[in-house]
């Protein structure tokens, strides 16, 4: 090389393999000399960017596609002891009032003379039904045999029917007015519940009249009816209108009288069928509309969830849902 030619220092690199701090993962910066202040970002766009989960309308739950589809979920072994307990009590209590119905009717006959030949004898079955028309007490159906035993079928039906009429409305009234706010976030929990009360706000009187006809107490019945939102005269009119239903037990009391012919008997067992019929014909047309309802009801819940879930901004899970009345 020429000794005029330009002469350039070798580059400095450094030392290799360059050394690396075990420190330098917590490298900390000093923040105090920073900028809080909301001054700036003025000037700078905001978008407002929507939450997709709060447009739409929530899936499904579990229970609401069990629901919709016809799944029912196993019994736990309390529920089946309870149910099959109930099924046997109430087998066991006709078995035994068709079989000892005589001995029945004679060991009654000092009660029934009683209540016969005092003035006071009708009010005491009436208030007896009144206090009895609160679930969960039960006896409605012995009460009304024990007053076909007692008095002539006129004076009996009057009797129990005053006596049913009264302490159904004294129910419909407590339940309405004590229970309803507690009995609405029973509907939001429970789907069987909330589905009744959904077939009940929307059928109206053919569905009351059916459930009322149906295996449901009628007692249990108006206590549904007043907490769901059914107004009180549809109610009232429905419970006049199942009445006749109700007075079956007092003609089969005032049946095993003694002095009857045979063509009583026949009565009986023609009225004992028809409101078996009756009965079945009833469930069957409450079953057709509960399922019927199914899916109308669960997307009502559905869009009550959505309209929490916007009202809260959240996610929509665990909370609870008001249902439109």
């Amino acid at each position: 090389m020429s000794n005029n030619a330009l002469s350039m220092p070798h580059p400095v690199y450094g030392q290799f393999p360059p050394k690396y701090s075990n420190d330098a993962s917590t490298t900390k910066f000093e923040t105090s000399s920073w900028n809080h202040s909301q001054d700036s970002m003025k000037g700078v766009p905001v978008l407002d960017v929507p939450n997709r989960d709060n447009t739409r309308t929530p899936e499904p739950t579990v229970e609401e596609y069990n629901l919709l589809h016809g799944i029912n979920p196993p019994l736990t072994q309390k529920q089946k002891l309870v149910k099959y307990s109930i099924y046997a009590f109430v087998i066991g209590i006709v078995v035994l009032t068709a079989i000892f119905s005589n001995k029945i009717v004679n060991a009654l006959k000092p009660e029934t003379s009683w209540l016969r030949d005092h003035a006071i004898g009708p009010l005491i079955p009436i208030v007896i039904l009144i206090i009895i028309s609160f679930p969960p007490l039960f006896g409605q159906e012995i009460v009304g045999i024990i007053v076909g035993l007692t008095w002539d079928l006129g004076t009996a039906l009057a009797i129990f029917a005053t006596g049913t009429l009264l302490g159904e409305i004294a129910n419909f009234v407590v339940f309405k007015y004590a229970c309803t706010g507690r009995m609405a976030k029973y509907q939001e929990k429970s789907l069987d519940f909330g589905l009744t009360g959904h077939v009940v706000r929307r059928g109206g009187l053919i569905i009351v009249i059916g459930i009322r006809l149906s295996l449901i107490p009628s007692h249990y019945a108006t206590a549904v009816f007043a907490t769901v939102g059914l107004p009180f005269y549809i109610f009232l009119l429905g419970a006049i209108i199942t009445l006749p239903m109700s007075l079956v037990t007092v003609y089969y009391g005032y049946a095993q009288q003694p002095g009857h012919t045979q063509s009583t008997s026949l009565i009986e067992n023609v009225i004992l069928i028809a409101s078996v019929a009756v009965t079945v014909i009833a469930v069957c047309f409450i079953r057709m509309r509960m399922r019927a309802a199914r899916e109308e009801f669960v997307y009502e819940r559905r869009k009550a969830r959505q309209a929490k879930n916007q009202m809260h901004g959240g996610s929509g899970q665990d909370i609870n849902i008001s249902l439109p009345v």
